[in-house]
């Protein structure tokens, strides 16, 4: 970290876009929104930007701070990657680049040589960004603290995946005042319809498999992967896996209870090596992972090379269910 936080120092007067993936979730958001309040305590002129749009759930956090899309790198003197630092998920930057990175996901392309803090074992890269924030002796406001609480909520499933490092970080943003339901509702909104109607077709085209003790729900639908999957397994799924075909992208993500750990499944792992199927880039968490590729017809064979990785850690053979 002291390599980071010594290049950061060192970017006072200077013009800093802290940019993050596409369709941005709440951590890439508040992350990315804290680090940029705390940077300005140091004199660095900062923008957000990210990359095609922000995720719905995000944009309710968002709604006070200036968001670029698509923003052009080379209008900057230096970009700071947060939440992320693989190549495919920041295509759509113009001018791509990245000067330093702060994630909790597996080091990507734009992580090596550069000054970076690279943690998989955070549960966010809120809390991340918290830490480096502390390093440069930077007050923590409450609008700075609403967010990265906000982060570090969301990308726990709101806390049901924490551990004792998000309880030590939460505990030090609360000190600053706020609420614990504020930072509920900035994070809160309502269903959207389409997010249950990509739920009720993924359930409805779903096909269904045991391994072991483990059952596992795959479908293909054209949009809201994540939901969907999410949605899976609140009906029963052990492991939700659901691709969305699109025009010119192929996006798969995958979502899991506690229960596939004991088998030492890693979905971070195996998606990483989905994205190589997929012509593209995979990665995420050891229960929720989450790959996008060029490759639209290579999703079946995606599918079937994820069922037999469980079924290789699991030790037992695939059984398609009636």
């Amino acid at each position: 970290m002291e390599k980071l936080i010594n290049y950061l120092k060192g970017l006072e007067g200077k013009k800093v876009l802290i940019a993050t993936h596409h369709n941005a979730d709440i951590d890439a958001v508040a992350s990315s929104i804290g680090l940029s309040l705390g940077l300005e305590q140091l004199g660095i002129n900062t923008s957000v930007g990210v990359g095609e749009s922000v995720s719905r759930g995000a944009k309710k956090l968002a709604s006070n701070y200036e968001i670029l899309i698509d923003p052009d790198c080379d209008e900057f003197d230096y970009v700071i990657l947060v939440d992320t630092s693989v190549e495919e998920q920041l295509n759509t930057l113009k001018n791509l680049r990245g000067d330093a990175v702060i994630d909790h996901h597996p080091e990507g392309k734009f992580a090596k040589d550069v000054p970076s803090l690279i943690k998989t074992e955070s549960k966010s890269s809120a809390q991340l960004v918290y830490k480096v924030l502390e390093k440069l002796d930077c007050e923590i406001t409450k609008k700075m603290a609403m967010v990265l609480c906000a982060g570090i909520v969301a990308d726990t499933a709101h806390l049901r995946l924490a551990d004792a490092d998000v309880f030590k970080v939460l505990t030090e943003l609360l000190k600053t005042g706020i609420e614990f339901k504020d930072v509920l509702n900035s994070i809160q909104t309502p269903t959207d319809p389409s997010e249950t109607i990509a739920a009720m077709k993924a359930a409805n085209r779903m096909e269904g498999y045991r391994i072991g003790d483990l059952i596992i729900f795959t479908s293909k639908i054209s949009s809201h992967e994540a939901p969907a999957a999410r949605a899976l397994i609140r009906i029963g799924a052990d492991v939700a896996i659901v691709a969305a075909v699109k025009k010119k992208e192929l996006r798969i993500s995958s979502r899991a209870r506690h229960k596939i750990l004991d088998y030492g499944i890693d979905l971070s792992v195996i998606f990483k090596k989905v994205g190589e199927i997929i012509n593209g880039n995979g990665g995420g968490h050891n229960m929720a992972g989450s790959a996008n590729g060029k490759d639209m017809k290579a999703v079946d064979d995606a599918l079937t090379f994820i069922l037999k990785e469980i079924s290789e850690k699991v030790g037992k053979d695939i059984e398609k269910l009636d």
